[in-house]
């Protein structure tokens, strides 16, 4: 039976997809913080935060693939975009196995130990945006081409530490439900990737990632909590699908520097 009383997190839930779709943040920067000031178990946080993104990182996964589609039509060929599902592709495999790291081999310590890494791995992530957001603007450097994209790739120094920030990101994930997507797309921005092509590559990947590691929480932990997903899972969906055409009215500086705001109040107020 379905308790109204949970009706309030739609909201909640609608907020989150957005902030996560728009830029390429897990919705555990908002979850996470929010479940924790509401008083739940921190299993169930983490679990149900999983089962929550599975609705808004697919619908902005799909959304930000047509954008991309479009983007690919209209661009010339030369464009980083024509490489967006290359990207993609590239990260799953190191995604899923840091995931699976971090549920079985380095598991997280408990509630007070997942809590400082959070608040450490949120302002480091904030910090992170915040100067790459400055470099942006600073530095001015043109976005890559898809010649540039294939050397990048075909480079093993950058090749390496490209599957290494996904295996983090993918242990981070596990751990806080927030990880991986946030590390591709500093990385991705970092190596001058168009800025809204990192955000959809980071979105996709973070969806990779809630779904593979909420096989645990159905099968094995079962701490999803329901009552809040009859809820907030359709919720997620519709603002991972307004995500993208929020993201789009944003310049990429304005898009950083929001959410870099925003984490760095969330790791501040847990």
């Amino acid at each position: 039976m379905i308790d109204i009383n949970y009706a309030p997190f739609l909201l909640l839930a609608l907020l989150g997809a957005i902030v996560a779709n728009a830029t390429g943040a897990g919705g555990g920067i908002v979850f996470v913080p929010a479940f924790k000031l509401l008083g739940i178990e921190h299993g169930s946080i983490i679990a149900t935060s999983f089962a929550i993104q599975c609705f808004g990182m697919t619908a902005g996964t799909v959304a930000w693939y047509k954008y991309a589609r479009k983007a690919q039509r209209d661009v010339a060929s030369s464009s980083a975009w024509n490489c967006y599902r290359t990207l993609c592709l590239f990260f799953i495999l190191p995604t899923i196995a840091g995931v699976g790291l971090g549920q079985t081999v380095l598991v997280s310590g408990g509630a007070t130990q997942t809590l400082s890494i959070f608040k450490g791995f949120s302002a480091f992530f904030g910090i992170a945006i915040l100067f790459t957001t400055y470099r942006l603007a600073k530095v001015r450097a043109p976005d890559l081409e898809a010649g540039d994209v294939s050397r990048v790739l075909d480079s093993l120094a950058l090749k390496t530490l490209l599957i290494v920030t996904a295996i983090i990101g993918g242990i981070i994930t596990a751990w806080l439900s927030v990880g991986v997507g946030e590390l591709i797309a500093i990385a991705l921005i970092l190596l001058r990737f168009p800025v809204r092509m990192a955000v959809g590559v980071a979105v996709t990947i973070s969806a990779v990632a809630v779904w593979f590691g909420v096989q645990k929480y159905l099968w094995v932990d079962q701490l999803i909590d329901f009552n809040i997903l009859v809820f907030a899972g359709p919720a997620a969906a519709v603002g991972g699908t307004l995500a993208r055409p929020i993201a789009n009215l944003l310049s990429p500086v304005q898009l950083k520097t929001a959410i870099a705001i925003w984490v760095l109040i969330s790791a501040g107020v847990m």
